[in-house]
């Protein structure tokens, strides 16, 4: 399930970007002027970015499962169990996905994808910044891929995107709001991909690090995804 998960946030939201990207680059080559030319030149130079992306995350997904099975036929060998091992695979039953270099500290990534592909995006971070796990850092980025993904691919092309990041002393907060289509249109045609597959890794990420996740269309029309983890407050001596 977790490589599943994977897969399907590197594969989708890269792919989404690139097939925006690329209708963009189309239309302005058909004007045929210098400034279809230099907005198409942008257009396939993040084409470009977004597919050296996803295969610098697969590959890293790729090694991540050879190195844990390396690790684990060592065990089985008799070797035991490193710490090494223990870091490549994870706590047994817990949350996280190998190791990652994505973040919540690369949200501004993803507003800066969403500029890229046409359309108005902001980030906002409200509270006091609090260091959070890696499985938690890296599930709220994730989340965030999803839903920006879906909102590339439902919300329309004049639809304004916003993330927020809040922190409380309870939990951390991520919404992630799209002024796309209303609550009826949205009623009639889920996100997510066919069966709501996005939605559901959504949810089973944030539920495996306790937390909860609202996703559904707003009432003033749009889109909301909104993930919730509660911080763990160490109590001292």
């Amino acid at each position: 399930m977790r490589i599943g998960r994977e897969l399907h946030d590197v594969v989708a939201h890269h792919v989404s970007v690139m097939g925006i990207q690329a209708g963009a680059a189309r239309r302005a080559l058909e004007t045929r002027g210098a400034d279809g030319a230099d907005t198409a030149i942008d257009s396939l130079g993040s084409i470009e970015q977004s597919a050296r992306q996803a295969v610098d995350e697969l590959h890293r997904l790729v090694t991540t499962l050879r190195d844990t099975e390396a690790l684990t036929d060592g065990a089985a060998d008799g070797g035991g169990a490193t710490g090494a091992t223990r870091d490549a695979r994870g706590s047994a039953g817990s949350a996280g996905d190998g190791p990652s270099t994505r973040g919540t500290a690369q949200l501004g990534d993803l507003v800066r994808e969403l500029e890229a592909a046409g359309r108005a995006a902001a980030l906002h971070t409200i509270g006091e910044p609090t260091p959070l796990s890696p499985v938690v850092d890296t599930t709220l980025y994730r989340v965030a891929q999803e839903a920006v993904t879906n909102a590339l691919k439902h919300a329309g092309a004049s639809a304004r995107v916003d993330l927020r990041l809040r922190f409380t002393p309870e939990a951390v907060e991520l919404d992630v709001a799209d002024t796309g289509v209303g609550a009826r249109a949205a009623a009639v045609q889920p996100r997510g991909g066919s069966g709501g597959l996005g939605q559901q890794g959504m949810r089973e990420r944030v539920a495996a690090v306790g937390g909860t996740l609202e996703a559904g269309p707003r009432s003033r029309g749009g889109y909301l995804v909104r993930a919730r983890v509660p911080l763990v407050v160490e109590e001292g001596p």
